[in-house]
C-alpha cells in the first residue's frame, strides 16, 4: 500500500503544473478586497484625441496585492463602448495586457479586461458607477453565469505631466475567462435568436433580473448589451448582461426613457422578456423570493454608496418585490407580452 501511494506521489510530481491545479487568472488576483487600488498611467492627451476611434496606446498598469505589494504590468488601453464615448468626460475604456507576460508570471492568458469609468466628475459620476458595481453585484447572487466584476479605486497618471486623478470605476472579467469558467465558447455571430434557442432558466432569470432593476438597454436578437454563450457539451445557449447605466437602479444623469416601449422616465418598469408560462412564472419567482432577504441586505449592506441611494434602490426593489409577492406582476408582464 505504502508503495502504491509513493508512486502516485510521484506521478502528480512529474505531471505539469497546469495538470496538477488550475493556473489562477489576473482577475483572481483582484479578489483578495472589497475594493481594489490600481494605477493607471497613460497619456490623457492621447487619450482623449483617440476617443472616437479604437487605437491603442501603450500604459502602465498597477495593482495592489493582497501582501500589500504594487504589481506591474505592461498594457495597451483604448477607449471602448459606443453611448458612452461620445457623452462622457472621460471613456470607458479597455486594457488589453501581452500573453507571453501573462503565461511568464503562472497566469492564465485571460488578456482583455473592461475597466467602466466614472462618466463625469463629482457625486453624481460616482454615485454613478457605483450604483452600477451593485447592479452586477446583485445579478451574481441570482445566477452564477455572470460577469465577476471588481470595483477598483483607480487612479489615473498622466504620462506627461504626472497629474492624477482617482475616482471608482468597475473591471470586468474577460469574456473568454467568463466562457471558460462555465466550459462555453463565446458566439459572436448569434443575432436574431429566439427564446427557444436559451437555456429557459437562464433567459428567465436575466429577464425577470433586468426587469427588476428596471433596465430597458438590452437585446436578445441584436446581442445589445448581453454576451450569448455556447456551451461544449452541446447544451442550450445562455446570456450574460453588462451595461447597466440606463437602469432605474444606476439612474444615471444621461440616461433617457425609452418611449418606444412605453417607458415615460427612466425607471418605469417594461418587461421585455418572453412570455412565460404560468408554471415557468411561479419557477422564476419563487427563484427571486428565496433570495429577497440577501439582495435588500447586499444594498443596505453596500456602504461605499450613500445611504440616500442606499435607500432609494431598496426602496425601488421592495416596489418590485411587492408587486411579485402580490401577482401583479404576473399580470404585468402577461399584458407587456401580447
Amino acid at each position: 500500500m505504502n508503495t502504491i501511494v509513493k508512486t502516485l506521489a510521484l506521478i502528480i510530481m512529474l505531471l505539469p503544473l497546469s495538470a496538477q491545479a488550475e493556473q489562477p487568472s489576473l482577475f483572481d488576483m483582484f479578489g483578495h478586497t472589497t475594493v481594489l487600488e490600481i494605477e493607471l498611467q497613460l497619456n490623457m492627451d492621447t487619450l482623449h484625441a483617440n476617443v472616437s476611434n479604437n487605437r491603442e496606446q501603450p500604459a502602465l498598469f498597477r495593482f495592489k496585492n493582497s501582501d500589500g505589494s504594487w504589481v506591474e504590468l505592461l498594457s495597451e488601453v483604448r477607449a471602448r463602448g459606443r453611448f458612452r464615448r461620445r457623452t462622457c468626460d472621460f471613456p470607458p475604456l479597455r486594457i488589453d495586457f501581452s500573453k507571453k507576460d501573462l503565461r511568464e508570471r503562472g497566469l492564465e492568458d485571460f488578456d482583455d479586461l473592461k475597466l467602466v469609468t466614472h462618466c463625469m466628475e463629482g457625486e453624481s459620476g460616482k454615485e454613478a458607477v457605483l450604483r452600477e458595481y451593485l447592479s452586477y453585484e446583485l445579478y451574481s447572487q441570482l445566477t452564477a453565469y455572470a460577469y465577476r466584476a471588481q470595483l477598483v479605486q483607480v487612479t489615473y497618471v498622466d504620462a506627461w505631466t504626472g497629474s492624477r486623478l482617482t475616482s471608482y470605476g468597475i473591471l470586468l472579467e474577460d469574456t473568454d475567462e467568463l466562457a471558460a469558467r462555465m466550459g462555453s465558447k463565446e458566439c459572436e455571430e448569434c443575432y436574431g435568436m429566439s427564446a427557444v434557442d436559451f437555456d429557459a432558466q437562464n433567459l428567465h432569470i436575466h429577464s425577470l433580473f433586468q426587469y427588476m432593476i428596471g433596465n430597458m438597454d438590452w437585446s436578445v436578437p441584436m446581442v445589445r448589451n448581453i454576451k450569448v454563450m455556447k456551451p461544449a457539451d452541446g447544451g442550450k445557449y445562455w446570456l450574460a448582461p453588462y451595461d447597466f447605466d440606463f437602469s432605474g437602479i444606476v439612474d444615471a444623469p444621461y440616461a433617457i426613457p425609452n418611449p418606444d416601449i412605453g417607458q415615460r422616465t427612466v425607471g418605469d418598469r417594461v418587461y421585455q422578456g418572453p412570455v412565460l408560462t404560468a408554471a415557468e412564472m411561479e419557477e422564476v419567482a419563487s427563484h427571486f423570493k428565496q433570495q429577497k432577504i440577501a439582495l435588500l441586505e447586499t444594498v443596505k449592506q453596500f456602504d461605499e454608496l450613500s445611504k440616500r441611494s442606499r435607500r432609494e434602490i431598496w426602496q425601488y426593489l421592495r416596489d418590485f418585490y411587492d408587486d411579485l409577492e402580490s401577482g401583479v406582476l404576473h399580470n404585468e408582464i402577461t399584458a407587456s407580452t401580447k
